[in-house]
């Protein structure tokens, strides 16, 4: 159960047990007091309690000894078990690639045998990469040195760009030498961590300058999960298949596979007394969008919609009616939402101030809504109001913006957002528009860029059209893609020249007829603007990307060590990696019960006036830790509260730098800020919990409990 302090299992994480090694650590921890000689698995440098790990690589074995000739301990030793390390071979068997690991199955003197340095690879850090998404950018490049990296950073931008484009004309056009720098490259396609798990892990990183930015050259490796071709290098100098698949371009799809595209469309709408005034013209804007949408002859494209209200919290005013509620329970053609549609009110009582529980609509409308398996999901939120904050009563959803955003991310959700300013709400102004363009800044978006915006209420001109806007983009780019795949149907000669590019190969890829580039139907508007003219089709397009790389199952690298950098080489502001914890239920559990004890004791301090480490004392008996730490600590960090796989992470932690003179130095408001960002991301721990999506099976067969979530370091503390 959520929430439930079992001191074994918190130990078990705060000790920085195996991450991913399930319910069978309670059962090796017993069987270790049979050890007769207990011996100390090899630690990482630099760490106090932290285990040196190694994940197996696909179709690996285990031997009694280190020798070939050795009995087999355990065969196909299933891909990416996590064994600890109790002898590690030298660094020159290291770079020979000849070395023998001994491994154990725990922390406690539990040994299995030895595998072969080829067959694993060393995780230094909980933590891997992710591929960001392949929208506005240029695929990673993989290389052999650091230093090859390093030179190419610091040369001008000007050289940096002209060199870089010159590797990639050459993977492009296939034209690579023996020598050549780099030995691999990500797909273009997006890939679908469901569909094709691939983990990265960082062996190492140096953090470095580029383009006035901080980055990070990361040394990682690539694996897959164990199927065919897992051992299949994906070296681009020797491996052709690779190189032919990791070319195809990100918005290239099949006419057959476009045709089982369906588009989910959610509105979620501010149902509260203020919206009363314009009511009518946000629910003819969805009506009349919705319908210029799904207009839609030739039924290739399915589109689905649903509809949220949400108000303010119904235990305290009864008579509002309620607090969220899901209109669509199961997502309804054009026909029958209008009919529904014609059922949202606006409620007859008033809120209690002005702000309403935007963040639990759109929290329910993420989590509750029937989406479609294998659909688009786009949400477009209407109000005229901010959230209540975190820790206000009346936020049910205990969320902010960052965090349901990252949230979104996750599920591949899309959000745009129409904010109406009242020019009596002035006050509001800032919050509100702050929320509503973090919701909206979706994955693919440039920096800066949001499928936002805001009109004044009443403004009744510039709502129609801003709102024609909206609908006509969307509009304007299902047509296109319709009419590719029945370019017949065209009645207008400027449609007719973009067909005929469509069926005549300009738009196939390899000479394949059946074959649509999505680049030519919704171009590319590369210009940010704040009036959502060109964001909606960006976002529309942002998603067709993304669905394209989840249908077309593309294959992430494999079976490869490299250096790489975590920002587009060709401009540094767009980061190309992002660093994820790979983290169980039951560390995540874990770490929402220290998180939670910290917040216990920040209020506590607060009420008693004492110092936060005084305060953090009390916290220590619900987690199992010596009170001792805490007293003498000066930063968060030396407590011993935190789990020490969470040290070392690249990005810098509110909570870790904390001290008791930060604390004091803090006013009430900025100590509750810094405590309701931490219980929002307590809150999201706990929706990632009990979501089935997100959980990934590393090896058919996993219990549930083994099931790992690639965790966003902004839901970090």
């Amino acid at each position: 159960m959520w929430n439930s302090t079992v001191k074994s299992l918190v130990l078990i994480s705060l000790m920085g047990l195996p991450l991913m090694s399930g319910a069978t650590e309670i059962e090796d921890m017993s069987s270790a007091t049979e050890v007769t000689e207990k011996r100390v698995p090899v630690k990482i440098e630099g760490k106090k309690l932290l285990s040196l790990r190694v994940l197996a690589r696909p179709f690996s074995n285990i031997y009694a000894d280190k020798n070939l000739e050795s009995a087999i301990v355990q065969s196909d030793v299933p891909a990416m078990q996590p064994f600890y390390v109790y002898t590690r071979p030298s660094a020159e068997d290291l770079e020979m690639e000849a070395g023998w690991y001994e491994i154990g199955s725990n922390s406690q003197g539990k040994v299995i045998g030895w595998m072969q340095s080829k067959d694993v690879f060393e995780w230094k850090q909980t933590m891997c990469l992710v591929y960001t998404h392949p929208e506005g950018r240029k695929p990673v490049l993989m290389f052999d040195s650091k230093s090859t990296i390093k030179n190419i950073i610091q040369s001008t931008d000007e050289e940096r760009v002209k060199r870089v484009s010159k590797f990639y004309t050459a993977i492009d056009e296939n034209n690579i030498s023996k020598n050549f720098v780099v030995n691999s490259v990500e797909p273009k396609r997006a890939i679908d961590i469901q569909k094709e798990f691939y983990l990265l892990p960082i062996l190492d990183f140096e953090a470095v300058d580029f383009g006035n930015r901080e980055a990070r050259v990361v040394k990682l490796t690539a694996v897959t999960s164990a199927r065919a071709g897992a051992r299949d290098e994906s070296d681009i100098r020797k491996s052709k298949s690779y190189l032919h698949d990791a070319v195809i371009s990100s918005t290239i799809i099949s006419k057959e596979k476009l045709k089982t595209l369906s588009v989910d469309i959610v509105w979620v709408i501010d149902t509260t007394v203020s919206m009363r005034p314009y009511i009518k013209d946000t629910m003819d804007f969805i009506r009349e969008t919705s319908k210029s949408i799904a207009e839609n002859p030739l039924d290739n494209i399915k589109f689905n919609f649903g509809a949220w209200g949400y108000r303010d919290a119904v235990e305290d005013i009864p008579k509002i009616g309620y607090s969220t509620k899901n209109y669509t329970p199961e997502l309804v053609g054009i026909e029958d939402f209008i009919d529904v549609l014609s059922k949202v009110k606006v409620t007859q009582v008033d809120s209690v101030d002005y702000p309403e529980d935007m963040f639990s609509g759109v929290s329910d409308a993420m989590g509750k809504t029937a989406w479609s398996p294998e659909g688009i999901k786009l949400m477009i939120l209407v109000g005229d109001a901010p959230s209540h904050k975190v820790g206000h009563k009346w936020n049910l959803s205990g969320q902010n913006e960052e965090t349901l955003r990252s949230l979104a991310n996750d599920s591949s959700i899309y959000i745009a957002a129409l904010y109406l300013k009242n020019p009596k709400a002035e006050k509001f102004h800032e919050l509100a528009e702050t929320q509503y363009r973090t919701l909206a800044t979706n994955r693919g978006s440039s920096e800066g860029d949001s499928a936002f915006s805001d009109i004044l209420s009443t403004d009744k001109e510039a709502f129609k059209v801003k709102t024609d806007q909206l609908a006509g983009h969307f509009r304007n780019d299902i047509q296109r893609l319709e009419k590719v795949l029945h370019p017949v149907q065209t009645d207008s000669p400027a449609d007719e020249n973009l067909i005929n590019k469509v069926t005549e190969g300009e738009l196939a890829f390899s000479n394949e007829s059946n074959m649509v580039d999505i680049n030519k139907v919704i171009p590319e508007i590369h210009t940010p603007d704040t009036n959502m003219t060109g964001a909606a089709s960006r976002m529309f397009r942002a998603a067709m990307v993304e669905w394209i790389g989840s249908q077309t199952e593309a294959k992430a690298p494999r079976d490869i060590v490299a250096w790489a950098i975590d920002k587009d080489l060709e401009n540094p502001d767009i980061p190309s990696l992002e660093v994820r914890l790979l983290i169980n239920k039951r560390q995540l559990d874990s770490l929402a019960t220290v998180i939670q004890s910290i917040i216990r004791a920040g209020f506590t301090g607060q009420i008693a006036g004492e110092d936060f480490f005084t305060s953090l004392q009390a916290a220590t008996a619900t987690i199992a830790r010596d009170p001792n730490m805490v007293k003498q600590a000066k930063r968060m960090v030396d407590t011993g509260l935190v789990p020490e796989f969470l040290e070392g992470l690249p990005y810098y932690s509110r909570l870790m730098a904390i001290t008791n003179e930060m604390w004091s130095g803090w006013g009430a408001d900025e100590q509750n800020e810094f405590i309701n960002d931490l219980d929002a991301k307590v809150e999201a721990y706990r929706k990632i919990h009990n979501t089935p999506e997100g959980w990934i099976a590393l090896n058919k067969g996993d219990d549930i409990d083994e099931y790992v979530y690639p965790l966003s370091l902004d839901l970090l503390p």
